[in-house]
Formats: C-alpha cells, structure tokens, sequence
C-alpha cells in the first residue's frame, strides 16, 4: 500500500513539473500587435465638463485595429478585457479599461487607466507608452 501511494506521488509530482514547465516554454503574447495588427496610436483624451468651463484630460491609448473578416467590435472588447485580466497584457498598471468602437474600416481600441486618484496622468502615459512598444513589436 505504501509503494503504490509512494509511485502515485512521483507520477504526480512528475506531470505537475512537465505541465509547468509546458506552460514556461510558451510565450504569453497579447492579441494586440500580434494576431490583431495594430497600425496606429495616439493619445486618448476625453473632454470634461467641469459646470463653468471645459478642459481635456488625458486617459491613455487608442489604437487603430483594421478589420478583419468574422472580427467584430464586442469580440475584440471581449478578448482583450480577458488577456488583461489574465496578466497576457500588460500596460504597467493595475487596472485598464477597454472600449472598442467601430471606426471606418477597422475599430478604434481605448485603452485607459481605471483610477480616479492622484497620479492618473502617469498610468496614462505609461499606458500610451506601452502601447507603442506594443505596435512596433514584430
């Protein structure tokens, strides 16, 4: 009985090493700028009414998506929401908000930071600058 528990064990403690190491020889890639090609980015700005007067501020990235046949706006919302939450993309802050609009022939992706707090420029920026690492990757 011991023998068999003991072989159980090592057969476990075997396909537990193979699979994670399975997992550490593929690359995590994000969609964007991989298999949903990316051709530009700008800054993303929003216009915000403050009662009295109207100023900009800056949210993060948008990136032009061209379309792609079965490729639809939700899909591609879908997807990405997905990759951030699971850690395959990363834009250098802890909470990015997606929004995928229609635009033309392709979608408009904006990708911006979550937080209302101090310091929202920064994780924009660092959002915007990922980004483009993002596009020139081959």
């Amino acid at each position: 009985m011991v023998i068999r528990r003991f072989i159980a064990a090592v057969a476990l403690a075997l396909v537990t090493t193979m699979s994670a190491g399975a997992g550490a020889a593929e690359p995590v890639r994000c969609s964007l700028g991989g298999k949903y090609l990316a051709r530009s980015v700008k800054a993303f700005n929003t216009q915000e009414d403050a009662g009295y007067s109207i100023f900009t501020r800056f949210r993060g990235a948008e990136v032009f998506v061209p379309a792609q046949p079965g490729l639809t706006a939700e899909w591609l919302d879908r997807v990405l929401t997905f990759q951030i939450a699971a850690g395959e993309c990363n834009f250098g802050v802890p909470k990015v908000n997606v929004e995928v609009l229609s635009d033309g022939s392709g979608f408009s992706v904006r990708l911006s930071s979550m937080s209302e707090r101090y310091g929202e420029e920064r994780e924009a920026a660092e959002i915007l600058r990922r980004t483009q690492q993002l596009v020139k990757a081959p």
